[in-house]
């Protein structure tokens, strides 16, 4: 046989055996359940690294008995993103106004907390713990991600606000690419970091 004819095979071959070991190892982590988390993570961190932010994960806050916990936090010159992460190979049903939202896949309908309100609670106690630190005119942005072994994820949501902060994680990666996380409003990232480490005090 052709040595440049065995040579291709042999290319052909390591590259499905790659794309192979990727995808089961995209659904062993998806089956265990933290496959959104660290696809929103690395996102994330791709992003900082190449605009000197920081991220910081699972940021906890407590304030009159109550706890919070920020999945990620991107700090970056331009202020705070707040992100949660989701996943399901199934589809995703929610009304901006209800207090539940629905997943349904072909094994399972589950019923879980409105993410979009979840996000309220976080950045209502975020803003009173600042208010009592007196640190003021930080600019806050928040998302919620919802990944799957899919790129296309069915959400269908009703009473959506004018902004929608639920996307996909292809989704996500263009959002982050907006001219708003690029604006310098002179946040001192390493100043606010340390305040965000010191929330649940």
């Amino acid at each position: 046989m052709n040595p440049s004819i065995i040579a291709m095979l042999v290319i052909v071959v390591v590259v499905a055996a790659v794309i192979v070991a990727w995808y089961l190892q995209k659904n062993i982590r998806f089956s265990k359940g933290n496959y959104g988390k660290s696809a929103v993570k690395s996102a994330l961190h791709r992003y900082a690294l190449t605009h000197n932010y920081k991220v910081l994960e699972n940021v906890q806050m407590q304030l009159d008995g109550q706890t919070q916990t920020i999945d990620y936090v991107l700090v970056g010159f331009f202020g705070l993103l707040f992100v949660s992460a989701l996943q399901g190979k199934g589809d995703f049903y929610g009304d901006f106004k209800e207090p539940r939202w629905t997943f349904v896949d072909d094994e399972k309908k589950v019923r879980f907390d409105n993410p979009v309100l979840e996000m309220d609670k976080k950045l209502e106690m975020f803003r009173r713990l600042m208010a009592q630190k007196k640190v003021y005119n930080i600019k806050v942005d928040s998302a919620v991600v919802i990944s799957s072994t899919k790129s296309d994820i069915p959400m269908y949501l009703s009473h959506v606000r004018d902004e929608n902060i639920v996307m996909s994680l292809k989704e996500f990666k263009k959002f982050l690419g907006a001219e708003k996380f690029e604006k310098d409003n002179g946040l001192d990232v390493e100043k606010i970091c340390d305040v965000l480490s010191h929330l649940a005090d």
